[in-house]
């Protein structure tokens, strides 16, 4: 798949506005899309049903976890860009401290109606498709990913990648997988990202639920969650910006996830 496809392919997945869009959006390239070994267990470990079923009973408090990782990734740029490692002594030993350190030295108006309508602009909230059958996107301007660490990251489990900083509120690398299980039937949720610093590639890669063939369902209890990933990469294009339809901007740098047919 080249660029040219890669690109139009994340951009017909972000323009899907409900699970049987994405559907037929599989259907219409199952050249790449149907080959069993484009996807990929989620954690490279096919027993991750369990794990990733049993996190949230609510769609609401599955959201708010989402929320919580973009609010975690604003804090993770922040320290980055101040020139400091998050699992340094140099770090905030708190959340409370970390936004008096980043925000408060740089902003002396940080209560003030406009400056927190602006921060505010950094994590947004869009629904899209219709009622009842409603996706929703979700993009923070926080740290971002490059394509080769998505593995190590959103496609990753129980790694506590978050342990060693005390700032941020995850601890367990689970949070991003909760609201999987509220996405329609087949669980899509696409996932794209780019590096804070403008470095790199614009990645993503579409996550879903195994659709067990008729040979497997003869030998398996459960089915598993896995991701797309072609020719050994995570899908990648170069971009300086993407029109994503948010309020106020473009897209530079930061994290969009779509979660299809979200069941409010």
């Amino acid at each position: 798949m080249n660029i040219d496809q890669q690109e139009d392919l994340f951009a017909d997945l972000l323009h899907a506005q409900t699970e049987q869009s994405v559907d037929d959006l599989l259907r219409a390239n199952s050249t790449f899309l149907s080959s069993a070994c484009n996807w990929h267990p989620l954690d490279g470990n096919e027993n991750n049903f369990g794990v990733i079923e049993n996190q949230q009973s609510s769609p609401i408090a599955a959201l708010i976890e989402k929320i919580t990782n973009s609010i975690d990734a604003i804090l993770m740029r922040k320290c980055y860009e101040a020139g400091i490692d998050p699992k340094s002594p140099a770090a905030p030993k708190s959340m409370e401290e970390a936004i008096h350190k980043f925000f408060h030295p740089e902003n002396q108006t940080w209560y003030l109606s406009p400056t927190r309508q602006k921060q505010a602009e950094e994590i947004q909230i869009l629904a899209d498709g219709p009622r009842m059958n409603t996706s929703l996107v979700i993009y923070d301007n926080g740290e971002g990913q490059h394509p080769q660490d998505f593995e190590n990251t959103f496609l990753s489990l129980l790694k506590g990648n978050k342990n060693e900083i005390p700032f941020v509120q995850g601890k367990y690398n689970m949070g991003g997988t909760g609201a999987i299980v509220f996405c329609g039937k087949r669980r899509y949720q696409l996932i794209g990202s780019k590096k804070y610093d403008g470095t790199g590639n614009f990645g993503f890669t579409l996550i879903r639920k195994h659709p067990l063939t008729e040979a497997e369902m003869q030998t398996r209890k459960n089915t598993w969650y896995e991701y797309l990933k072609i020719d050994g990469e995570i899908l990648n294009f170069p971009i300086d910006t993407l029109d994503l339809g948010l309020k106020g901007r473009l897209f530079k740098t930061g994290t969009v996830i779509k979660l299809y047919s979200y069941d409010l």
